[in-house]
């Protein structure tokens, strides 16, 4: 059983964690909601698959969204300890800081390991579920099977409008056909008595066919129109590409990585370990953070300790673009970032601590002598 100073210690930080993950879940899920329903309106995704991305969006920010989330806790907790004088009299009781880091080891770690999950595990299923959602939205909003006959009907983001006077009932067969496409900067104009959609079975085109029509094809305001006949005519509406199934490197399982020889893909990988390592890292940082004198404000601290975090944040994605480009070499990869936080934090609580500055330059030169 856990000693009760422990206990106590773990049951407020539990309790800013829960508080703050609570808070900026809400803020997330708002912005992923109102993101996903301008797509919605603007037509990229259907109505039916919004809850499921929505649900998507939830879980892939769970690993990013911890590290901070528990650092802040921990710094709260222990300035409202600090300001209180509990900090003073743990002290007095012998409770060191050797004390205080092996209580938060022991949430610490598993945390970590949680986050590792979360961002090895389960942010490329997100990812790669989010991909397959979005191609299949894709595919839809190009199939034809969504016209409607008597309206004009508009795909390939405008440059494909047209209008069918009578559909069959599977929607296969179109009757009387108006068509306006621009290929090449030049509008055609295209009049057909049917139509009918052609999926290339080698490349996985999408056409739309037109048989037994006239095309006229030219420049508004300018008299050098194209006329002709034709007995069947195809009109590209959709592009497939041939490499289009490839996952995206967030969407790549985290154990094919692993062997990966591309600059790009080891970053990616390196990326994923950085939110974990982050835990341990911002939890050593957050106890020296948080120290402040009895009745002292905690505000001042804990916007000291959002600049060290947004700082992680730039040099987190800073690091891939040089780690990929060849500016740090590649055995060094993206691991410097967390020493750098390490020695930045210590630099920066020696400067706002001259006491503990000549505390340890003391012991330096004791040791030495």
């Amino acid at each position: 059983m856990l000693p009760i100073i422990d206990r106590y210690i773990l049951r407020e930080v539990t309790r800013s964690f829960l508080a703050i993950m609570t808070v900026l879940m809400l803020i997330v899920v708002s912005q992923s909601y109102i993101r996903i329903l301008q797509d919605a309106v603007a037509g990229t995704i259907s109505n039916e698959v919004m809850t499921r991305l929505l649900g998507l969006e939830v879980l892939q920010v769970l690993g990013p969204v911890t590290p901070p989330t528990f650092f802040f806790a921990i710094l709260y907790t222990l300035g409202r300890m600090y300001r209180d004088s509990e900090m003073t009299a743990l002290a007095a009781g012998g409770v060191g800081l050797a004390r205080i880091y092996r209580a938060f080891a022991l949430v610490a770690v598993p945390v970590a390991l949680l986050v590792a999950w979360f961002t090895l595990s389960l942010v490329p299923w997100v990812n790669a579920n989010k991909a397959e959602i979005m191609q299949q939205q894709k595919a839809e909003s190009t199939e034809l099977g969504m016209a409607v006959a008597g309206r004009f009907n508009e795909f390939s983001q405008g440059e494909l409008v047209f209008y069918v006077e009578k559909m069959s009932e599977d929607k296969r067969r179109m009757r009387n056909v108006f068509v306006q496409n621009r290929q090449h900067g030049k509008l055609g104009l295209i009049t057909a008595t049917e139509g009918y959609q052609h999926t290339d079975p080698d490349t996985g085109n999408l056409y739309l066919v037109l048989t037994r029509g006239h095309r006229y094809e030219g420049t508004p305001g300018h008299n050098d129109y194209a006329v002709g006949d034709f007995d069947k005519y195809a009109i590209l509406i959709d592009q497939r590409d041939q490499v289009g199934d490839k996952l995206p490197n967030k969407a790549i399982p985290s154990r094919d990585l692993f062997d990966a020889e591309e600059l790009d893909l080891r970053s990616e990988l390196e990326y994923r370990f950085m939110f974990p390592v982050a835990v341990l890292v911002f939890t050593i940082l957050s106890v020296p953070l948080s120290k402040s004198m009895p009745r002292e404000g905690i505000y001042g601290r804990l916007l000291l300790a959002l600049l060290c975090y947004f700082l992680f944040l730039n040099l987190q994605a800073v690091s891939g673009d040089w780690m990929v480009s060849g500016v740090t070499p590649a055995w060094m990869g993206r691991w410097w970032v967390h020493p750098f936080m390490l020695l930045l934090g210590g630099a920066v609580m020696l400067y706002k601590s001259p006491r503990m500055f000549r505390v340890l330059r003391r012991r330096l030169w004791s040791r030495a002598a």
